[in-house]
């Protein structure tokens, strides 16, 4: 007598659609608990796909470019605290709102984006934003490093 739990060719999913047969969604209750996925699920599956796990490497980036966009509109609100010009019309009416509403809001702005651009990581266009972005936001730093010498 055999027993049917046993046999390898036995059906153990639980009733239901088949949750492979759609992609993985952009956002899912395993975004940023518990997931798996770090990558496709097929041989070859790289590029434009949405996974569930993102590398310790790529977080410890996105942090560091979050980290550089705050120290740009402090060091921002320093630099016109001596004098200083803000030449963006949108980012100089959150300064006219107060400091702390233009620092809260431009990290919340900047925090929503890099989380946008996490969740593509695997598609072209936003590892090319990452890069652009770190770049701006590295020399903008040296900029504001500069003028705050300039200042003293």
């Amino acid at each position: 007598m055999e027993n049917p739990g046993n046999d390898a060719t036995t059906e153990r999913r639980l009733p239901g659609p088949d949750r492979r047969q759609r992609p993985t969604p952009m956002l899912s209750r395993f975004t940023f608990f518990g997931g798996r996925r770090k990558a496709g699920r097929r041989v070859g599956e790289t590029e434009n796909i949405f996974v569930d796990v993102y590398s310790p490497l790529l977080v410890v980036l996105l942090l560091v470019f979050f980290t550089l966009t705050v120290v740009d509109s402090v060091s921002t609100l320093v630099y016109l605290g001596k004098g200083g010009q803000e030449l963006n019309p949108i980012a100089q009416w959150m300064i006219d709102q107060g400091s702390l509403f233009f620092v809260t809001w431009k990290g919340v702005l900047s925090g929503l984006c890099l989380v946008f651009v996490m969740l593509h990581k695997n598609f072209k266009p936003a590892r090319i934003a990452i890069g652009v972005g770190f770049t701006f936001y590295t020399l903008l730093g040296l900029y504001h490093l500069v003028l705050q010498i300039m200042a003293l």
